[in-house]
């Protein structure tokens, strides 16, 4: 007889809040998030009783539940918006894990086969899509140019976003201390895998920082001098463009694969966007047709 599904989950969650260095796992209330759809769906009935279809069906239901928006003391509320394929993709491989944890563990025989092989995901969204190119962050511009009349930062944040691709919590971090507009630098002293940045400024991102009030402080301040939260701001601008639902960190994506599409090493790339490994940036040198052009013609003539 097998464990049922709940107490399958109980355990693997617990297995997953400590990492393997002992310390906690930070991200263990995502994992919890995602495996409590599954604990809702397949609760008490033992694992080797749960089918494909019966994660078909789930991952039908998780789609139309769309995104859910937590409130505290209260649960969570559906806010009427489509999960990304991407999303979905990563409940799928929540549960796949605590599958395989289950036949590390031998609570299942040796042959049995996890029911989520051949799931039916939804399809990726392509690449190009998920991302701005330069002339649709030129739109994005004139249309927070437009709309941004009380904040007046959205223009400069936009350029330095994209032609940098820092993160959210860099820029938010950002002091005029940082940014060397005569030599065109922003300088990051840490990141979020520890290591410092030097990014230079488009032609664009300097114009639009020369354009902002008092260099001093916070770069993206609000009124009483502390970082400004641009969220509806940033969603007021991307619906207005015709963009709606694409989240700030496209901004860092489209970095990269600009610079891909012109041809820029993988190399740089990693070296501009603070990356370690080598499968952070391998993302967009798909798009790196200049340079798969030149290695052609320098070989083949």
């Amino acid at each position: 007889m097998t464990v049922n599904f709940d107490v399958l989950c109980d355990g693997y969650i617990a297995k997953k809040s400590i990492l393997k260095d002992g310390s906690e796992n930070l991200r263990i209330g995502e994992v919890q998030n995602r495996l409590l759809f599954w604990s809702n769906q397949f609760g008490s009935i033992p694992i080797d009783l749960i089918t494909a279809d019966m994660v078909d069906n789930a991952l039908v239901a998780l789609t139309s539940r769309g995104k859910l928006q937590p409130i505290r003391n209260k649960g969570s509320v559906t806010l009427s918006k489509p999960l990304s394929a991407a999303t979905i993709a990563r409940y799928l491989s929540e549960l796949a894990g605590c599958f395989k944890y289950a036949k590390k563990q031998k609570l299942v025989s040796r042959n049995w086969s996890p029911p989520t092989r051949g799931a039916d995901l939804p399809e990726q969204d392509d690449p190009d899509t998920r991302y701005f190119d330069s002339t649709q962050v030129a739109n994005l511009v004139k249309v927070a140019r437009l709309l941004d009349i009380h904040w007046c930062r959205m223009t400069a944040l936009i350029e330095v976003a994209f032609c940098t691709g820092l993160r959210s919590g860099n820029l938010k971090a950002l002091d005029w201390s940082q940014v060397d507009l005569l030599a065109g630098v922003v300088t990051v002293a840490r990141t979020k895998n520890g290591d410092p940045i030097l990014a230079p400024l488009s032609s664009n991102a300097r114009a639009e920082l020369e354009k902002l009030p008092s260099k001093q402080g916070l770069v993206f301040v609000n009124g009483k001098g502390e970082a400004f939260h641009w969220r509806k701001l940033w969603d007021k601008i991307t619906t207005e463009a015709g963009f709606a639902g694409y989240n700030f960190h496209l901004l860092r994506h489209s970095c990269g694969s600009a610079m891909a599409k012109a041809g820029i090493s993988q190399a740089n790339i990693m070296s501009i966007m603070g990356h370690r490994s080598l499968a952070a940036s391998r993302r967009y040198m798909h798009l790196n047709i200049v340079g798969k052009k030149d290695l052609v013609e320098k070989v083949f003539g």
